[in-house]
């Protein structure tokens, strides 16, 4: 039987029902208990109303349907078999001479397309939205004022406080980001009105260095050139930079994975290469968006698999359980392998695939030697 009969459609709209209803239930809860966070948190800080924190909140709620999607879809697996099988469908199908392997096909197809749609249109969706949750807190915040990006021309950065604002751009960037060479630094300084401080600032000076070092609490520049308004360039060995960054702070500070979309991973990596930053995180980002829709598989199968089992033989309460744990272990392991590859300790690509791969051929194997001998 060909997949695209009755029953298969049947089987695959009982198991999308279930998927929207759970992820609807699931995304509600979380985004109210997400709200009372923002207010906890940002409200702490600075003054939040409700329709600002439920702002940030729907800013990061595709980010938070693509990281629960893999468990809804675990537990609208569950839901449809149980259903199909409390109301002894899944006998008569059974009796009706066709294998496991047809009707299950349902909740692989649903898998992969739910994955391929999480990776090629969630995830941009979620990138770009996540980007503008972590603007929108900095701003509320007011601490905004450090920012770090990669482009084709080299590595920007930005850092400053109250009474000044600095932009350094570098052509190339050694020691993790420790270092920068052929520096240009471009200085403003905040105006006032009176004793009041404005949001407007004007030009102080620019400053061309071969390198710059992070130290503690400042740059050390080397073989520079300061341009002052009005004044003649002045030549300097060394010159010091206040700077509140230090090496672990300005690595963070270089952009989230979270942040940068699907289709923009590969040209964003080939430019970390480039600036002379590690990629090892974005890589694992990548793969990690690759091997989604068998991560996806994985999860419906297991639902799918738990429920197989005739509700007059017994023992579908420990098959549940059974189910609901192995899903909880093989996030858990997607996690620490996403760790091992993210930092290097791991090849991404091994890291992304292992623990979908594992779990899928594991239950795919289950289904052979129950349904096939």
């Amino acid at each position: 039987m060909p997949f695209g009969s009755r029953i298969q459609f049947y089987i695959l709209r009982e198991c999308l029902s279930g998927l929207v209803l759970v992820l609807g239930i699931l995304l509600i809860a979380i985004l109210m208990i997400d709200v009372v966070e923002q207010l906890r948190t940002v409200g702490g800080d600075v003054s939040l109303g409700l329709l600002g924190a439920l702002k940030l909140s729907l800013l990061k709620l595709p980010q938070i349907m693509e990281q629960t999607l893999p468990f809804a879809l675990l537990v609208a697996s569950m839901m449809a078999f149980t259903r199909l099988n409390r109301r002894s469908e899944l006998s008569i199908i059974r009796a009706s001479g066709i294998s496991a392997w047809r009707f299950l096909a349902p909740v692989i197809v649903l898998g992969l397309a739910v994955g391929i749609a999480t990776t090629t249109i969630l995830n941009p969706i979620s990138a770009r939205l996540t980007e503008s949750f972590e603007v929108t807190r900095a701003n509320i915040l007011d601490k905004g004022r450090t920012a770090m990006a990669v482009s084709d021309t080299g590595v920007w950065l930005r850092q400053g406080d109250d009474t000044s604002q600095i932009v350094i751009h570098a052509q190339h960037v050694d020691q993790g980001g420790v270092v920068l060479r052929n520096v240009k630094m471009i200085e403003e300084e905040r105006l006032y009105s009176g004793s009041q401080p404005t949001s407007d600032f004007a030009f102080a000076r620019r400053i061309d260095a071969q390198r710059a070092t992070l130290r503690d609490g400042f740059w050390q520049l080397e073989n520079v050139i300061e341009n002052i308004p009005n004044q003649p360039a002045e030549r300097k060995a060394n010159l010091a930079i206040p700077s509140s960054l230090d090496a672990v702070t300005l690595f963070d500070k270089f952009a989230s994975p979270n942040t940068i979309g699907f289709w923009r991973l590969p040209r964003f990596i080939n430019q970390t290469q480039s600036a002379g930053l590690d990629a090892s995180r974005y890589r694992m980002r990548w793969h990690a968006l690759l091997a989604t829709p068998a991560l996806f598989v994985a999860m419906g199968l297991i639902g799918a698999v738990v429920c197989l089992r005739l509700q007059r033989m017994g023992g579908t309460s420990q098959l549940l359980a059974i189910g609901t744990l192995a899903a909880v272990g093989l996030y858990f392991f997607t996690q620490f392998s996403t760790s091992l590859g993210a930092t290097g300790a791991a090849p991404p690509i091994v890291a992304a695939w292992s623990p979908p791969l594992f779990v899928l051929f594991c239950t795919l194997a289950y289904i052979a030697y129950r349904e096939d001998g």
